[in-house]
C-alpha cells in the first residue's frame, strides 16, 4: 500500500513506539490511564470502525471494535453507559483520534477507510480502560517525509540572528477559560437579577463554545464530559504563531 515498500512493523516496547505514544496520547484525551499492548483479537471487519492518522513520514491506519470503543468511552465517562449509539460512538471516538494525532503533529484523513479491505497488514493490540477493553489493530507505514519549512530568521541591528528566551516562555502559566456567548444587558436589568431568571446567550446550543485566553480566542470546540468535570473537545484551533502573537485568532 505505502510507497517505501509495505508495513514497517509495530514497535511495541517503550514510550518511543507508536503503541507508546498512542497509550499516552489517548489517556491524555480520556482523563484516565489507559494500557495498551500488543497481541490479542482483532476487530472483526464488519465491526470495524477505521482511521488513518497521517504524520511527516508514518502512516497509521486503527481499527477498533465499535461496540468496544462504547464500553471505552463509558468507561471514561465520556458518555453514560448506554446512551451512545452507533453513530455517537463514530463522532465520538473520531474526534479522539483527531486530537491525538494533532497532538503528534500530524492529521487524520477525512476520507472513510474501507474495514474491509485487506492488503494492509494491520497487528492486533488491546486497550484496556477500568473494566473496558477494546479489540484494535494498528498499521504503521513508512511514507515520504516532507521536508520541514524553515521560518524565515529576522537580524538585530548587529546583524546577529535574535535567538530570543523562547524556551522561557514555555514555561509561563496563562488563565484559559471557556464562553459559552454573551449578551448585552441594561443596568437595570443587571441588578434585577433574581435567584430563578434566565439570561439568554447570543449562541445556539449546537455552537461551538470558545477557548479564551487573555482576551483572545484561541480555540473552538464542544463541551464534554471527563471524569465528572467539563471539558472542551477542540473542533477549531488557531495557528501557533497567531495564539503566540496573542493577535485576533478566530474573531
Amino acid at each position: 500500500m505505502n510507497e517505501q515498500g509495505g508495513s514497517t512493523g509495530l514497535a511495541t516496547q517503550g514510550p518511543g513506539s507508536w503503541i507508546g505514544k498512542l497509550e499516552a496520547e489517548i489517556a491524555r484525551e480520556l482523563g484516565q490511564p489507559v494500557s495498551l499492548a500488543a497481541g490479542g483479537e482483532a476487530p472483526e471487519p464488519a465491526r470495524s470502525l477505521s482511521d488513518m492518522i497521517a504524520v511527516p513520514g508514518t502512516r497509521l491506519v486503527l481499527r477498533v471494535d465499535r461496540d468496544d470503543a462504547a464500553g471505552v468511552l463509558a468507561e471514561g465517562r465520556v458518555v453514560e453507559a448506554g446512551q451512545a449509539d452507533a453513530e455517537m460512538v463514530r463522532e465520538l471516538w473520531s474526534g479522539i483520534l483527531s486530537s491525538v494525532a494533532a497532538r503528534l503533529g500530524g492529521k487524520t484523513v477525512p476520507e472513510a477507510l474501507d474495514p474491509m479491505r485487506t492488503e494492509v497488514r494491520a497487528d492486533p493490540c488491546t486497550l484496556r480502560l477500568g473494566n473496558a477493553r477494546m479489540r484494535m489493530a494498528i498499521a504503521v507505514e513508512a511514507t515520504e517525509k516532507e521536508a520541514p519549512v524553515e521560518a524565515p530568521v529576522r537580524a538585530n541591528a548587529g546583524g546577529e540572528r535574535a535567538a530570543g528566551n523562547f524556551d522561557l516562555l514555555l514555561e509561563v502559566e496563562l488563565d484559559a477559560s471557556v464562553r459559552f456567548g454573551s449578551c448585552e444587558m441594561e443596568l437595570k436589568d443587571l441588578l434585577e437579577l433574581g435567584p430563578g431568571d434566565v439570561v439568554e446567550l447570543d449562541r445556539h446550543v449546537a455552537d461551538p463554545v470558545d477557548l479564551i485566553v487573555g482576551d483572545k480566542i484561541v480555540a473552538r470546540g464542544e463541551v464534554v464530559l471527563v471524569n465528572g468535570n467539563f471539558g472542551l473537545r477542540v473542533t477549531e484551533i488557531a495557528e501557533p504563531v497567531r495564539r503566540l502573537e496573542s493577535i485576533r485568532c478566530l474573531c
